[in-house]
C-alpha cells in the first residue's frame, strides 16, 4: 500500500443469512451491497451508492456477471456524498468466485481502476475513493469486509490484501 492510502479490516455479518433476513436474492458470485446491508433493519431501509449503476455497467461491459440482491423488477434507492471523492458500492465477492473464477476479482479491480483514472483526468488535487470489499473466510461462515480509503492507484493492491485475509495472514 502507498502512502496515505488506509485499509480497514472488520468482521462482516454472513452474507446469505442477512440477505434471507432482508428478503434480498442470495449472491453467491460477484454482488454489489448496498452501503447499510449489515444494519438495516428492512429491506426498504436498504441504500446503494450512487455509484452503483456505473459499477454494474463497467462490470457488465467486461462481461463480469454480477448478481443484484434486489428481486427482478426492484430498485433500492440511491445515497450521493457531496464531497470530493468517489464513494463506490461495497463489492461482495462470494465464495464461487474463488473456488471457480479467481481471477474476476483483478478484472474486476482493474476496471475501477481504469474507470476511476479517466474520471479522474485533469482534476487537480487528491484524488481519493473508497470503497468496501465483502468477502467470505475459507472453510467458514464468517465474513470480513475491506475497507479501502485512498488513492486511484492503491485499489491495484487490494487483491493482494484479499489473498492475504483468506489465508489468516491480516
Amino acid at each position: 500500500m502507498t502512502s496515505g492510502n488506509q485499509v480497514k479490516i472488520q468482521e462482516y455479518p454472513d452474507v446469505a443469512t442477512r440477505a434471507v433476513g432482508l428478503g434480498c436474492n442470495v449472491p453467491s458470485g460477484l454482488s454489489l451491497l448496498p452501503r447499510n446491508f449489515a444494519t438495516a433493519a428492512t429491506k426498504d431501509d436498504l441504500l446503494h451508492e450512487d455509484t452503483a449503476p456505473t459499477v454494474r455497467l463497467l462490470l457488465r461491459e467486461k462481461g463480469i456477471a454480477e448478481t443484484p440482491i434486489e428481486k427482478d423488477g426492484e430498485r433500492l434507492p440511491q445515497i450521493q456524498d457531496n464531497s470530493f471523492e468517489w464513494v463506490g458500492p461495497s463489492l461482495f465477492i462470494g465464495a464461487a468466485v474463488f473456488s471457480s473464477n479467481p481471477h474476476v476479482i483483478s478484472v474486476a479491480l482493474s476496471v475501477l481502476t481504469n474507470y476511476l483514472t479517466d474520471m479522474f483526468k485533469g482534476v487537480t488535487g487528491p484524488k481519493k475513493v473508497k470503497v468496501d470489499l465483502v468477502i467470505p473466510l475459507p472453510h467458514s461462515r464468517k465474513h470480513v469486509k475491506i475497507s479501502y480509503n485512498g488513492d486511484v492507484e492503491g485499489i491495484k493492491d487490494l487483491e493482494k490484501v484479499i489473498k492475504e485475509v483468506r489465508r489468516g495472514k491480516r
